[in-house]
Order: structure tokens, then C-alpha cells, then sequence
């Protein structure tokens, strides 16, 4: 009988247990379904939201993030058109080296948000690129005023201060910015940029290396070490500093032509050349890089190489300045002196203090001349009227004395000696 209650009491427990059990199933079931449900929607709404989301920066370097960012940019400024697409999209241009875009996206975006601190301070650094720092500066002291304060703002009014001689201010800039972060790199580099405009080479040297030591990826500060280098003649330490740049900037225009001003500054010529075209390589536009592979080739005497040279930096920057000296200058020495003749005469209208212009401009004129006649035109001009002026004297009727010499010649000791000179006939 105590069997029977003990069977009883363990079946109806078990019951209950599988009644509890299936209800706690059903349960766990219904909130994994509910869960699945709103995950559901809100992967939707997420992939909704996704055309019109503004992504994040991408990292420096990153090419393919970088190319990504750009086209979700673009989408949602063709759907919603904000600003703050627009300003995003103008800071990623401005790193890719697409200055001129990047102009026009910050100014589309404080068209439309014209009291955003952040679209003032990134259109100045738009516009120090484009080497205005007349209007860099006042769009950096804009977003100072609508309540930017940050290192990166400082540093960029020092060094547009820097570029219009307001030393002090300058200077003060750079302090603040050094106040605010004493670990900021870039702070360092633009304080030993004050130091070498102030011709203080130690303090600026110091100064980089600083920079160097805590933003070991700053571009400028190898620029800059490399360049005071070169200055001081000292190629090796010039040239470790640039390859150490190029390990982290390997395709770098700007960096081969500086290792190609080192090699010619060092009369390594063709090392030089080597430089040069590779920064052409990676950046077509480099006219500096074509000017100076001109001047290489017209030391070794390759005038019509030179020409080429010239005459691609005159279609990338038409007002290179003596840039038409240099096209005469090759055409005069390959006798082609009627090409030579307009370009000097180019040089001389546009600027008439050049004095090689002129000068090679006579030259030619002469050699050209020359060559067609037996004299020059105006010595021939000259020669015509001069005759046509000149007096026909009757010789019959002029007397001419003979002159006769001093026969007595004194020594200057008081006694005199006495020689005999045939007088001229």
C-alpha cells in the first residue's frame, strides 16, 4: 500500500514537472519568435536608413575605404543633399589631393550651414594648400569665432601668420596650441617652421625632431628635415631623412622630387633625373619636376629634350616665370634663331628687367641676320646715311702739314740728347 502511494505521488509529481516544462518551452519559443521579429524590422529599417547614412573618416592610406566613402557621400548628398555630406566629402578630396573639389563641396556646405565652426577651419586648410593665405586666414579666425578651439585650428593660423610676417602673433598661436596638447606633433613642427623663418637652424632642427619622436608619420617634418639638410650640405643625412618618408609615403610625388633636388644639388645628375621622372610618373602635373629635368638636360646640351621640358611646364603653368628665357636660350643654341627671336621677345614684353632676354634677343637678331646678308641691316642703314651726310672735300685744295718730330729728347738729368729722327711722310 505505501507502494502503491509512493507510485502515485512520483506520477503525479512527474506530471506537473512535464506540464512546467512544456508551459517554460512555449515561453522561450514565443520570446525567441517576438526577438526574430523586431531583429527583423530593425534590419529593415537599418538597411532603409542605409542610402542616406554619412559614413565615418576613412584612415590615411586607406584607398579602397577611402573610394567607399566617397560614393555612400555622393548618395546621400543626391538624395538629402545635407551639409555635413558636403563637408565630409570635402575633408576626404583635400587628403586624396583633389583640392580644387574639395573647395567646392566645403563652399556648397557652408552655403547651406553658414554658422558651423568646422566648415571654416577645413576650407582654410583648402585654401593654404592652394597657397591663399590671405583667405585662409580669415576663415581660420572665422571658426575661431564661432567657438573652435582646438590644437590643429592654432597651428594653422601660426602658420598662416607665419607667411605674412606677424611674427608675435604667430608666436602666440603656437604656445596656445603647445598648452593645449604638449604631445601634439604637429604643434612641435609648426614651432620649428616659426624658428627656421627666423633664421634659427639649431632651435628648428630640435624642434622637427621633436615632432618626429611623437607623430613619426608627419609628412612635412621629413620634408622639412631633408630640405635644411640639403641647404647645409649635408646630402647623406638629407637623404635618410626623405627615405624614411618614403618607407611610410611610397608613392609620393612630392618626396622623389625632393630626393631629386638632394641628388642635384649634389651633382648627381642623372640620379636626379631619376627622381624626377618618378615623381612625373605618379603625378603627371608635376611641372616643377618637368622644369628641372629642362635644366638637366640643357647642362648636358640636349636642347630639344630641354625644349620638350620647357614647353610642358609653359601648358601646366602658362606665367611660369623665364620660362620663355629658357625656350630662347635652347633655340638660340640649336641655330633656330627665328623661334628664338619670339621667344625672347615674348620674355621682354612680359617682363622688360630681364636682362638675358634682351640680351639673347640681340644675339639672335644678329646671327639671323647674318646669316641671310653680309651686314646687318642697321649697321647697313647706318652706313647709307652716314655716306649720304659726309662732306666731299676737294684734296687739290687742302694743304696738309707734315708733323714733325721733337728732335731733342731731355733725359731729365739736365744735359740733353740729341737724335736724329726721320720726320713721317
Amino acid at each position: 500500500m505505501n507502494k502503491e502511494r509512493t507510485r502515485k505521488s512520483v506520477n503525479g509529481r512527474t506530471g506537473r514537472d512535464a506540464q512546467h516544462t512544456c508551459i517554460g518551452y512555449w515561453r522561450l519559443h514565443s520570446f525567441v519568435l517576438s526577438f526574430f521579429i523586431l531583429f527583423s524590422c530593425f534590419a529593415c529599417g537599418t538597411d532603409n536608413r542605409q542610402a542616406t547614412r554619412i559614413p565615418d573618416f576613412p584612415k590615411p592610406g586607406d584607398s579602397s575605404r577611402a573610394e567607399g566613402a566617397l560614393r555612400a557621400l555622393t548618395r546621400a548628398i543626391n538624395q538629402s543633399s545635407p551639409a555635413s555630406a558636403y563637408a565630409k566629402r570635402a575633408v576626404i578630396l583635400l587628403a586624396m589631393g583633389r583640392v580644387t573639389d574639395a573647395l567646392a563641396d566645403i563652399d556648397e556646405a557652408i552655403s547651406r550651414n553658414d554658422n558651423a565652426g568646422a566648415y571654416y577651419l577645413t576650407r582654410a586648410k583648402i585654401l593654404r594648400t592652394l597657397n591663399k593665405p590671405d583667405k585662409a586666414l580669415q576663415n581660420a579666425q572665422r571658426a575661431e569665432i564661432l567657438g573652435v578651439d582646438t590644437p590643429e585650428l592654432y597651428t594653422l593660423q601660426s602658420d598662416l601668420l607665419q607667411q605674412q610676417n606677424q611674427i608675435d602673433k604667430a608666436k602666440l598661436y603656437v604656445a596656445k596650441a603647445l598648452q593645449m596638447a604638449p604631445f601634439d606633433g604637429e604643434a612641435y613642427f609648426f614651432n620649428g617652421l616659426l624658428a627656421a623663418r627666423q633664421g634659427d637652424t639649431v632651435q628648428a632642427l630640435a624642434m622637427y625632431q621633436q615632432s618626429l619622436r611623437l607623430k613619426p608619420r608627419y609628412l612635412e617634418t621629413y620634408n622639412q628635415l631633408a630640405s635644411i639638410y640639403r641647404v647645409l650640405h649635408n646630402p647623406d643625412a638629407a637623404l635618410a631623412y626623405n627615405g624614411q618618408a618614403l618607407r611610410y609615403f611610397p608613392n609620393n610625388a612630392r618626396l622623389y622630387y625632393g630626393r631629386g633636388l638632394i641628388y642635384h644639388t649634389s651633382r648627381k645628375l642623372d640620379s636626379a633625373v631619376a627622381c624626377y621622372q618618378k615623381a612625373i610618373q605618379i603625378q603627371p602635373t608635376y611641372y616643377q619636376a618637368f622644369f628641372q629635368t629642362g635644366l638637366i638636360n640643357q647642362a648636358y646640351r640636349r636642347y630639344y629634350a630641354a625644349v620638350a621640358d620647357y614647353q610642358r611646364v609653359q601648358q601646366l603653368r602658362p606665367q611660369f616665370p623665364r620660362i620663355d628665357t629658357y625656350i630662347g636660350y635652347c633655340y638660340e643654341q640649336l641655330g633656330q634663331y627665328n623661334l628664338a627671336i619670339d621667344a625672347y621677345t615674348k620674355a621682354t614684353q612680359q617682363n622688360v628687367a630681364d636682362r638675358q632676354a634682351a640680351a639673347g634677343l640681340w644675339r639672335s637678331q644678329r646671327r639671323q641676320y647674318s646669316r641671310n646678308s653680309l651686314f646687318l641691316p642697321d649697321a647697313t642703314n647706318q652706313s647709307a646715311d652716314a655716306a649720304r651726310n659726309r662732306t666731299q672735300l676737294d684734296t687739290s685744295r687742302v694743304r696738309i702739314s707734315t708733323i714733325q718730330p721733337k728732335a731733342q729728347v731731355s733725359t731729365g738729368s739736365g744735359d740733353s740728347l740729341r737724335r736724329s729722327v726721320k720726320p713721317i711722310n
